[in-house]
């Protein structure tokens, strides 16, 4: 097995940890941003009822009218103090998380400078790079299972579960082992990447697990002493395809901390992006060749139409109904009857029967 120096591993932990860094400080930003939306709300709500206290106040004047009690007059003022207080937490609390924010951004700079450019980032851009020059949705679903074992510490072999047609296959593998662990899940029924094509992240720390009696210690066995898989949304949940799992496994027990699962975690949901997209090119190159072909088949069905009504004297209707009694007659396709009479110019008469 190769072993990465120390010096290499701690620039790695290091750039892992500012990635995670990252993540949440753009989640810290979005939890900010929908408190000050609610902050805004409450202050428009409260002047709302402020202007109305004051109008009726205005009116009733207006009208020689007595307020009501004492009882209430207090009651009144007691709930304009408490709406004042709330502003002013609201005002307090505002000014916390622009001084948590601004502590946020030094972080980032911070961060930015000591590296630039991190691997990890660049792994992530790899992908994006590389997602149409794919061949095949299984050709991207082999750079996932790569990028995996060279960006989630602790991975030493990923694989790629999908399930189709209520089976499951390893669409991709970066080792025969890791496919042995995955085929020895699918005889047990059981196991971490059957569970995370419904879940998104599954941990085993060792092998046997109690969630998974039937598969014991077959993983550990076969050389996988932890995994940790995860749902990868590659796939659309029908009959035919039921979703798709990235499967990490390490050589030692617990090989996963928190912040190398954080990592695999967003990994995967680039991925399932990656996937996707390919998946959709696929999809629009075939609709695009199956409407070439039907162009195609039209045309040729049109020509011997053609030759059919010149040659006859015979209707378009006649001479369409002339080559589908040929098709029927002679057992073969109305595009290919269609196509011998546009190449030879006759129209085959035979019997077969």
């Amino acid at each position: 097995m190769d072993v990465q120096p120390l010096d290499v591993e701690r620039r790695w932990a290091a750039e892992k940890r500012d990635f995670v860094g990252d993540r949440r400080d753009d989640l810290a930003d979005e939890r900010d941003v929908a408190s000050d939306v609610r902050d805004l709300t409450a202050d428009a709500r409260e002047q709302a009822l402020d202007q109305r206290e004051r109008e009726l106040a205005a009116r009733e004047a207006e009208l020689g009218l007595l307020r009501d009690s004492v009882e209430a007059a207090a009651q009144r003022h007691d709930a304009l103090e408490s709406r004042v207080r709330a502003q002013q937490d609201r005002e307090d609390s505002g000014v916390e998380r622009q001084a948590a924010a601004r502590a946020r951004e030094d972080a980032t700079d911070r961060r930015s400078e000591a590296t630039p450019t991190t691997s990890l980032a660049s792994a992530f851009a790899v992908i994006a790079e590389n997602l149409y020059a794919a061949d095949s949705y299984d050709a991207i679903l082999l750079r996932i299972a790569e990028t995996a074992v060279s960006t989630v510490a602790g991975c030493r072999m990923a694989s790629v579960t999908v399930s189709e047609r209520g089976a499951y296959r390893t669409a991709s593998t970066t080792d025969v082992t890791a496919s042995s662990v995955d085929q020895a899940q699918y005889d047990a029924h059981e196991g971490p990447c059957l569970d995370a094509i419904d879940t998104p992240i599954v941990y085993a720390k060792s092998f046997p697990d109690n969630r998974w009696p039937v598969l014991s210690s077959r993983p550990a066995e076969l050389g996988a002493q932890s995994a940790a898989s995860y749902r990868l949304a590659t796939m659309s949940q029908s009959a035919l395809s039921g979703g798709a799992s990235l499967n990490t496994y390490g050589h030692e027990p617990d090989a996963f901390s928190d912040e190398a699962q954080q990592i695999g975690l967003i990994l995967a949901a680039h991925a399932s992006m990656a996937a996707r997209a390919v998946r959709e090119r696929d999809g629009l190159e075939e609709v695009a060749d199956n409407l070439h072909q039907a162009l195609l088949t039209r045309d040729v069905i049109g020509q011997a139409k053609g030759i059919l009504m010149e040659r006859l004297k015979l209707t378009p209707e006649d001479a369409f109904d002339a080559l589908r009694q040929a098709s029927n007659r002679l057992n073969e396709k109305l595009h290919s009857v269609a196509l011998n009479l546009s190449e030879t110019g006759q129209l085959d008469t035979r019997d077969t029967d």
